[in-house]
């Protein structure tokens, strides 16, 4: 049996009424890092939030796209990460290397000292989740503080502070020989309401609702970073391996994929509001051409002269 690679596995703990989500990635990662030349650092830590997207956007119920994004004022200044209900995921982030070798430089142990640390990396700032589903929802939009020392407490703080619910995550992110072979694994466990009809749960309930979760978090912990990244184990073994006494029960797994939302025609549509002078001054000398990257894949897109005025007098060609 061929076992999956870049997935997302939804299962629920019976036992302990808690729900839970299992993400493993390689291909997807390894291609979104593959387009870019960012330090190791950095590659770590955007692997750290992708998988962290996926396992949160795993947990909604929506048809769109579901965006993780941070912004602040350290070196590793922003990260984001697209995943649409498709499961197309892509991602990118903006680092000041000069800053960062300087922190490396700075820091007792160096880059390994400094692996997955939040708040030295990236700084003060915010993280924010936001799902949009288009023009006939409202767009939903979640912001907390960059505190904790990884990616996953800072999403948890979310959870405790705005939706009062009881979360844990637990990422690994490895990197292999080469420079572009990335591994992400992820699990994610959240506490279900005590009662569906919303009564209060008795003492005896509510002391083993927080055995269960106490039980359940540390189970979650012991998983190792070999377990996670390794594809020899299926996430059905790996969640018996981890569970079993708290009776798991999985469901329909979610592929993964790196798909990019950018075309020449978004492109158009952003340069057509230019005049044209301004366009014909923006281009390249050495391509005669006005050229544009996508951010989160690098694909360039360019425009001639006869493309810009073609585009300015209203007919836009097809790509």
């Amino acid at each position: 049996m061929q076992i999956a690679v870049d997935f997302c596995q939804p299962f629920t703990l019976d036992h302990s009424n808690i729900r839970g989500r299992f993400v493993r990635l390689g291909p997807t990662v390894q291609t979104i890092i593959g387009q870019h030349n960012y330090p190791p650092l950095a590659n770590h830590l955007l692997g750290e939030i992708i998988g962290l997207a996926v396992l949160l956007s795993s947990s909604l119920k929506y048809e769109g796209l579901f965006t993780l994004q941070t912004s602040s004022d350290g070196p590793i200044s922003m990260l984001v990460v697209d995943v649409d209900s498709d499961g197309n995921v892509r991602a990118c982030l903006r680092v000041d290397e000069e800053r960062l070798n300087a922190m490396i430089a700075a820091e007792e142990g160096g880059e390994d000292a400094l692996r997955g640390k939040v708040l030295k990396l990236m700084g003060r700032g915010h993280i924010a989740f936001t799902v949009d589903q288009g023009d006939d929802h409202e767009r939903y939009q979640g912001i907390v503080s960059l505190e904790g020392e990884t990616l996953a407490e800072c999403a948890e703080s979310y959870f405790r502070q705005s939706e009062q619910l009881e979360t844990a995550f637990k990422l690994e992110v490895h990197r292999g020989e080469t420079g572009t072979d990335w591994w992400v694994g992820g699990l994610f466990l959240q506490k279900m309401p005590a009662s569906a009809s919303g009564d209060a749960a008795t003492p005896e309930e509510a002391e083993k609702i927080v055995e269960d979760w106490n039980r359940s978090t540390i189970l979650m912990a012991s998983a190792t970073e070999n377990e996670l990244v390794d594809i020899s184990l299926s996430a059905n073994d790996l969640i018996w391996r981890l569970f079993h006494d708290e009776e798991p029960r999985v469901f329909e797994q979610a592929t993964l994929q790196f798909k990019c939302r950018c075309s020449r025609e978004k492109i158009e549509g952003a340069l057509v509001t230019y005049p044209l002078e301004e366009l014909l001054s923006m281009r390249e000398d050495d391509t005669g051409e006005v050229g544009v990257s996508c951010q989160f894949c690098n694909t360039r897109y360019g425009f001639n002269e006869a493309d810009l005025r073609t585009l300015k007098a209203g007919d836009v060609p097809s790509a």
